[in-house]
């Protein structure tokens, strides 16, 4: 059976961005990777209140809004949940 969408996926929006995560006393400290002076403290309440909100307001003040720069925010969201759950 043929496809109706031919090829594989569609061509990134911007560049790749890594993010660094590393847990802290009251958070997940955050780094833009190559970016040192994106390093910001995101509490754990507000992670706890929503992980989504916490993470699109990072990506959107360091990387930028999600319509120019794609999900940058899904990606960092998925990080932190495997930093929170020891993974």
């Amino acid at each position: 059976m043929d496809c109706e969408f031919p090829g594989g996926r569609s061509e990134n929006v911007s560049p790749k961005v890594s993010f660094i995560v590393e847990k802290a006393d009251k958070g997940l400290r955050v780094t833009v990777k190559g970016k040192p002076e994106s390093e910001e403290l995101i509490p754990l309440a507000a992670l706890k209140a929503s992980i989504g909100k916490a993470t699109y307001a990072y990506a959107d003040k360091h990387v930028g809004p999600r319509e120019r720069v794609g999900n940058k925010g899904g990606t960092l969201g998925n990080r932190l949940r495997a930093v929170m759950a020891g993974k």
